[in-house]
């Protein structure tokens, strides 16, 4: 029975066609790509359909308390202009806010200083003790709400101080680095932890009220975790790539999303997101770097639109459009259809230097980018195609508006303009 099984399988084979036959060898030496999928990134594409920018409307912030400036990470085109440099510190400095105009500064020692607007010391205070710091890199995040001061650090760590006289209101450890972007809302403290886990803290006693894990990669960035909140919602990011929206009153899962990646090729080993932004309208925006910006409604997670064009840092939003930078390009999206209207290469006159971007800052007659290595490019409104290149600082590290003043962190220093 068994050699007349073997008999029927060898005749079946035996009759098929030699053109149905494939020669495996001859066929990988052929050295043909298979692409995938068409649709190419175009972050390194030059794109001009649009040469200037109209009016929009422009903000006012008093406040600056946290590094999105607001729980929806919503930074718009402002009236400020920094031709003129007024004062500065001259301190190193890792992070800062203004909060009630208190400019509350901590450097990577943990040393706490705050400032008045006119640059007056008020009070400082140290965390930590040299041994701690001393061979091991503290990175610190930092958040103000009403009288009190909240920091996590890298360590496990999340303290509460009284902003009048940085006081310790209360000390825990949570036992795993924190790396997000600190969010309050309803006395409560968010934050993300290294293994995706995201926190809700008292921030009277610092007492858990709950905690939420999702899946975790070994390979991890500090911009894997973004973190914004709006309408009773709370929207994170992780490094799993992927983003989910927690309703804080039903304490459930609303929706969430993974941000495939659709070119194989291209697979980053770390995912890495840009802060997470949410307009008015409740309408969602983040770029990951599987290649993609993404437009997602807050309420259903519906994927409005997705662009070929990613950047890890924050935008600005106008009326209309969407702005970032990402390494020495500035890139402009049509915020309600997701079209790139706007992609160009910013270069410098030495052959040997690239710039970095960082930030970008609009006013009502330029786009302003601020470039790690102090270089800033002034991009007039009217044409875009036209820019200056100047050195301006050392360092570049961040920024802050406050009225029409500029407060920029060099990391050796802060300036105001």
């Amino acid at each position: 029975m068994i050699k007349f099984i073997l008999a029927f399988f060898l005749f079946l084979f035996s009759c098929g066609k030699k053109d149905d036959l494939v020669d495996i060898e001859s066929f990988i030496n052929q050295g043909k790509k298979i692409n995938l999928i068409d649709r190419k990134n175009l972050n390194s594409q030059e794109i001009i359909k649009i040469k200037s920018l109209e009016k929009s409307n422009y903000a006012i912030y008093k406040n600056w308390s946290e590094s999105g400036q607001n729980s929806k990470n919503y930074i718009k085109p402002t009236k400020v202009f920094f031709e003129k440099k007024k004062r500065q510190i001259s301190k190193k400095f890792n992070k800062f806010i203004i909060h009630n105009n208190n400019i509350i500064t901590i450097n990577s020692k943990s040393n706490i200083i705050i400032y008045s607007l006119d640059f007056k010391k008020i009070n400082s205070k140290k965390i930590y003790k040299r041994k701690i710091y001393k061979n091991y890199n503290v990175n610190f995040s930092i958040i103000a709400y009403k009288n009190n001061l909240y920091i996590s650090d890298n360590l496990g760590n999340v303290h509460s101080f009284k902003i009048k006289n940085l006081e310790l209101n209360w000390k825990k450890n949570f036992g795993v680095p924190f790396r997000s972007n600190l969010k309050i809302y309803e006395n409560n403290l968010f934050i993300i932890n290294s293994n995706s886990k995201i926190f809700s803290i008292n921030i009277n006693n610092g007492n858990l009220n709950w905690s939420f894990e999702t899946s975790s990669k070994k390979l991890k960035d500090d911009s894997s975790y973004q973190i914004a909140i709006y309408n009773n919602n709370i929207f994170f990011t992780n490094d799993s790539s992927e983003v989910y929206c927690l309703d804080l009153a039903a304490k459930n899962i609303k929706w969430s999303l993974i941000f495939d990646n659709e070119n194989f090729e291209n697979l980053p080993l770390i995912s890495s997101s840009s802060p997470i932004t949410i307009d008015d309208s409740g309408i969602v925006y983040i770029s990951n770097n599987n290649g993609n910006t993404y437009s997602i409604d807050s309420n259903t997670g519906l994927l409005r639109w997705s662009a070929p064009i990613y950047s890890t840092n924050r935008f600005v939003v106008s009326k209309n459009y969407l702005f970032s930078v990402f390494e020495n390009y500035i890139f402009i999206i049509n915020k309600n259809n997701g079209k790139i209207l706007f992609n160009k290469k910013i270069s410098l006159t030495k052959k040997n230097k690239k710039l970095l971007f960082k930030d970008v800052l609009i006013n009502q007659k330029n786009v302003y980018l601020f470039d790690i290595n102090g270089y800033l490019v002034t991009i007039n409104k009217s044409d875009l195609t036209k820019y200056k290149v100047n050195k301006f600082f050392k360092k570049y590290s961040d920024l802050i508006i406050i009225n029409n003043s500029l407060y920029v962190n060099t990391g050796d220093a802060i300036y105001e303009y």
